[in-house]
């Protein structure tokens, strides 16, 4: 993805470390550069919380168990928002 330029607002895949799922998808709050290149914080929709992200970890096109993974947490997410 080093064609487009990251910016607040962009939905994004990236691998992640450190989650149950090794990877994540949500919409990018903040861009910065870092030591280790360009940087994103963003809010996953995968596994919940605001979570970094390295511009050479993006990935362009998810797997089908990812995109199932996601609408998996998005129905959980309904199910408790129903409850309250």
């Amino acid at each position: 993805m080093e064609s487009k330029e990251i910016k607040p607002g962009d939905m994004l895949w990236v691998k992640l470390k450190g989650p149950v799922n090794d990877y994540g998808y949500g919409e990018v709050v903040e861009v910065f550069e870092t030591d280790k290149g360009k940087c994103f914080e963003f809010h996953c929709l995968v596994n919940g919380g605001k979570r970094l992200g390295l511009e050479k970890n993006i990935i362009n096109k998810p797997t089908a168990r990812m995109m199932s993974k996601m609408v998996i947490a998005q129905k959980d997410i309904q199910e408790v928002l129903k409850k309250k």
